[in-house]
């Protein structure tokens, strides 16, 4: 949950910045990315939230399992839009993020994200196009596309956004406490597939 906060913070910053460096009009930012209307309508639920929580508790326990009897073991991750959206959706009503709305959308091979911001005086709105790829045992974003209201961003701006997602994903993500290796990271069909393997100690 950890590195859903991170990113989507890490989101919101970048929108701010982007605006600072671009002086792109007040009114556009404020405009719905056109994004927004293509992405599908996710159904939430308390049920989808404990079972995100279930899953990453059983994520944790086959890790340690593996750790203990010191065997290089292959785990398989797998989370729903309903999963994600409905935990984030959560995370909204707790406080957690300064947002108002947030979708994420699955598809084959890259995935989509939109949120409309909650900042005192500046409610934002921001949509990506990414890829998720492995680099190293570690996962690396990849944007494609990133809009602050109707306005595209520039290639130069996206590559900044690229390195700043990166960098808190390294923060957040927690591959060197669970001592896990990723493999293959699929996305598609609603869903995104997690594949790695559990580090032996040398």
């Amino acid at each position: 949950m950890k590195i859903l906060q991170g990113f989507l913070i890490f989101m919101g910053v970048v929108a701010v910045l982007a605006i600072m460096a671009l002086i792109i009009g007040y009114v556009l930012a404020l405009l719905t990315p056109d994004i927004r209307s293509s992405m599908r309508p996710v159904v939430l639920s308390s049920e989808a939230v404990d079972s995100m929580d279930k899953k990453m508790s059983n994520l944790r326990k086959e890790v340690t399992a593996a750790q203990s009897t010191q065997t290089a073991t292959n785990i398989e991750l797998v989370l729903t839009e309903e999963e994600v959206n409905s935990t984030l959706v959560m995370m909204l009503a707790e406080g957690t993020l300064p947002a108002k709305e947030i979708l994420t959308n699955f598809n084959d091979g890259y995935l989509m994200i939109y949120t409309a911001w909650n900042f005192p005086g500046l409610p934002l709105k921001t949509g990506v196009i990414g890829q998720i790829e492995i680099d190293g045992g570690k996962p690396k974003f990849i944007v494609k596309d990133f809009y602050l209201g109707t306005f595209p961003i520039p290639n130069s701006v996206d590559s900044g956004v690229q390195i700043w997602a990166n960098m808190l994903i390294k923060i957040n993500v927690p591959l060197e406490e669970l001592k896990l290796d990723l493999k293959e990271v699929t996305i598609g069909d609603g869903q995104i597939i997690i594949k790695g393997v559990t580090r032996v100690a040398k």
